[in-house]
């Protein structure tokens, strides 16, 4: 009986574990949002003038997240920029809420988060679906080394967005939009360990098959 119940006590943890390896993908802000508690959020106001915009031509960090938006894959090439751009802009108007921080001329995101961070997401636009009328997609890339394609991105006046939950800690991600010009708003993220529900089913299975084990050992031994 002692041997049975030190086994299990080993298996747990190690079974626990395997479980909890995985990256969670959310295309409703609300659903990430009861799923991830509490965040620290970026929604990029105040910081443009009115009807312009204001841009940096190296990263720049915001709430202790890094931001650069390299645009070597464009035609013209070279450099490192991205602009916060004001709602008073046509095409920024079009999504609603306020500034929001666009890839200078490109579609790339290189995105560093805070130490510890297990919840990410943001609202997610491409500026040619205002110019073009077309939809467009986004590909996303995690330090966990998770790719997610064909995020779809639809045109204004109806946002997208795009969340993750981790196990494991999230120090960096890439965001690539496709027609052109990446575009996001309330970007937002959070330590909180959440589990996803097979480890909490595993948990349970572990936990039952315990109380199995107990209620044996206090079971008469003429009915073993």
């Amino acid at each position: 009986m002692r041997r049975e119940l030190q086994t299990l006590f080993i298996l747990l943890p190690a079974l626990s574990l395997s479980a909890t390896a995985g990256v969670m993908e959310f295309t409703d802000r609300a659903a990430w949002l009861a799923a991830a508690g509490a965040v620290t959020n970026i929604d990029f106001e105040g910081i443009a003038p009115p009807g312009g915009f204001t841009t940096f031509t190296a990263p720049v960090t915001f709430s202790g997240v890094q931001f650069s938006g390299p645009y070597t894959s464009q035609p013209s090439g070279g450099g490192i920029q991205e602009s916060v751009v004001s709602s008073g802009r046509d095409y920024v108007n079009a999504w609603g809420s306020g500034d929001k921080l666009q890839s200078g001329p490109g579609v790339e995101f290189d995105i560093t988060l805070p130490a510890g961070v297990m919840a990410v997401g943001s609202d997610i636009m491409i500026t040619s679906t205002f110019f073009f009328g077309t939809s467009g997609t986004y590909t996303t890339t995690l330090s966990t080394g998770d790719v997610f394609t064909n995020i779809f991105s639809s045109g204004p006046p109806t946002r997208s967005f795009v969340g993750f939950i981790s196990t494991t800690p999230i120090t960096s991600l890439t965001l690539v939009s496709n027609p052109s010009l990446a575009m996001i708003d309330n970007f937002a993220f959070t330590a909180t360990v959440v589990p996803e529900p097979s480890s909490l089913v595993l948990f349970g299975a572990g936990i039952l098959a315990l109380f199995v084990l107990v209620r044996k050992g206090r079971v008469p031994r003429k009915l073993d």
